[in-house]
């Protein structure tokens, strides 16, 4: 159900925050978003994820952190995203690590698909902090695509050969594994995972 409230009484969010349930909130230019939490087969998804490629990412560098708020510098809480994994460099210029998040783009961003979820409308949000790159997932097809960063916007990753997209940033290759059912395939430093 979509619902808009034009302004959100103070005690409305006092609840939210002290039943937990902001916990997925996010703040765009200001306007609160409070979309339902990820169900069941998202969650296992994003675990699985994190599973997998955060001992293989740390080994060189690169830190991985599920459900984390990625803050527009200088918006003082006013102006943030939550996406489902935020990849980054702990000294990386531009980043500060906070008590909720990050302020600044870290180096990119995994955004798992929900039903009615706004995944595509954040793309100009993360251009404009310079995220190098998105990386979405279909949950129903594991199909998966890469926006990298052109300038000002994002363009979308062709497949190589054969069908993995590859994410720069982080050095790691997805691809799809046809079905029934069809398995999201990830391949980091020579170790492969599928989903």
């Amino acid at each position: 159900m979509r619902a808009v409230v034009r302004e959100m009484p103070e005690r409305w969010l006092d609840e939210r925050s002290r039943l937990g349930l902001d916990r997925f909130d996010e703040v765009w230019e200001g306007v609160l978003y409070a979309p339902p939490a990820p169900g069941r087969e998202h969650q296992r998804i994003g675990t699985e994820l994190v599973a997998f490629l955060k001992p293989l990412l740390n080994r060189r560098g690169i830190e991985l952190q599920y459900e984390t708020e990625v803050h527009r510098p200088g918006s003082a809480g006013q102006d943030y995203r939550i996406p489902d994994l935020v990849f980054f460099r702990e000294d990386q210029p531009g980043l500060t690590l906070t008590e909720r998040g990050l302020e600044g783009g870290p180096l990119a961003v995994f955004e798992i698909l929900s039903q009615g979820d706004e995944t595509y409308e954040k793309l100009g949000f993360y251009a404009a902090l310079g995220i190098r790159e998105v990386i979405v997932l279909v949950p129903d097809t594991r199909q998966l695509e890469i926006f990298r960063l052109a300038g000002s916007k994002y363009l979308a990753v062709s497949a190589d050969p054969t069908g993995a997209v590859h994410a720069a940033s982080i050095d790691v290759r997805f691809s799809t594994v046809p079905g029934p059912p069809p398995r999201a395939r990830i391949d980091c430093g020579g170790d492969a995972h599928e989903i």
